[in-house]
């Protein structure tokens, strides 16, 4: 059984972040170069520990992708991007796909359902962001990505799955990895993976359900582990993975691990499987009042701010506080002022910054701010 390879000594090495706070980090800094490593650089991640952040639309954009490696994510994937829009020449991907200045092992996450065009899209976000990897997603069961031939749909057809990968690791220069679920109504992961795999698929994150499951029952680990003994890959593993021992019996399994929903508003998360501690509620506050200034200052403004509102209600749940006066954000003074009423905490106070994860709040984003200059953004 090929399992995730981990460090000499048979250990997962990835050291824990401090136990009181994370290392704070300029925003320049980076430890290594865009799309140096490749397969090899994924390989060497897992093995020194640690989960991935799973990708996720709407929630897995740059300052969130900031903060879980902050805390000790193996890496973060991106929200997915349409190929054919990249395709065709809109370049809303690009803003959706950016990284942020000094971003390291930069994993980039498409959707498609035809081969020249996925190859034209990865094309285009390899010249944009020199990524480590491209990921296609095959498992998103959204009604409106399904019904175009994507995501999770493209388990009904392994050899067009096939035919994607095969051809975005023909267009470009970087591996391609590959996240789908079981199946759709019923397991076929087995013979999908061996499809997409022969086809020069480096890795495969599977998510232990089925589409027709979305969210529902346990997730199935079994399953996971029976393709991954087929199979020549590292393969990863998803679903209900919440805490240090789900982490562990992943592992011994030989599997990675990746982390999706469990990680909102909890970027700690990553810290504590690997035996760090959980956060106090000064902390929750702090790195809540970065991810939301970051946000602000990402997307050029506070109009962006209601969307991080969800986010902020999962900090608040974290700090057993009400998530009622977050859902309700518009500004930052109004989530200083649901900090204040809710716990009693001013995020503005000298003496959160230490708790701060950054010492420098994130830059626009270059991709948005173009198209803003082109009239093609709000």
């Amino acid at each position: 059984m090929p399992r995730v390879p981990v460090s000499e000594g048979g250990h997962h090495g990835r050291a824990v972040p401090p136990r009181d706070a994370v290392p704070r980090v300029d925003a320049g800094t980076t430890q290594a170069e865009h799309g140096v490593g490749g397969r090899t650089r994924l390989e060497t991640l897992l093995a020194a520990g640690g989960a991935v952040l799973a990708p996720m639309a709407g929630f897995t954009d740059a300052p969130f992708r900031r903060l879980a490696r902050a805390y000790g994510a193996a890496w973060a994937v991106s929200e997915m991007v349409s190929a054919r829009a990249l395709a065709l020449g809109d370049d809303a991907g690009l803003a959706i796909s950016a990284p942020h200045p000094g971003e390291r092992d930069v994993v980039l996450q498409l959707f498609a359902s035809d081969p020249a065009e996925a190859a034209g899209a990865a094309q285009r976000l390899v010249e944009a962001f020199h990524p480590t990897a491209l990921d296609l997603n095959m498992g998103c069961p959204v009604r409106k990505v399904v019904q175009r031939g994507c995501g999770v749909e493209l388990m009904r057809d392994p050899a067009r799955a096939a035919a994607i990968v095969a051809a975005i690791d023909a267009a470009v220069d970087v591996p391609v990895t590959v996240k789908m679920r079981l199946g759709i109504d019923r397991v076929v992961a087995r013979e999908v993976v061996a499809a997409v795999v022969e086809a020069g698929a480096v890795a495969v994150a599977i998510h232990g359900r089925t589409a027709d499951q979305k969210y529902g029952g346990e997730a199935d680990w079994d399953a996971i582990a029976e393709v991954a003994a087929a199979v020549t890959v590292p393969v990863l593993g998803s679903g209900d993975v919440a805490d240090a021992d789900g982490y562990r019996l992943a592992r011994a399994r030989g599997l990675g691990v990746m982390i999706a929903r469990a990680a909102l508003g909890r970027p700690w998360l990553f810290r504590e499987i690997l035996g760090g501690r959980g956060p106090t509620v000064e902390e929750v506050v702090a790195v809540s009042w970065r991810h939301a200034r970051d946000h602000v200052a990402w997307y050029g403004g506070e109009h962006a701010l209601p969307r991080l509102r969800g986010q902020l209600a999962a900090y608040a749940a974290q700090a057993g506080a009400s998530r009622e006066p977050f859902v309700r954000v518009s500004r930052l003074d109004d989530v200083a002022d649901a900090w204040r009423t809710s716990v009693g905490i001013d995020p503005r106070r000298d003496d959160l910054t230490d708790l701060d994860p950054f010492v420098e709040t994130l830059p626009r984003c270059p991709a948005l701010a173009t198209l803003r200059r082109r009239g093609l953004a709000a």
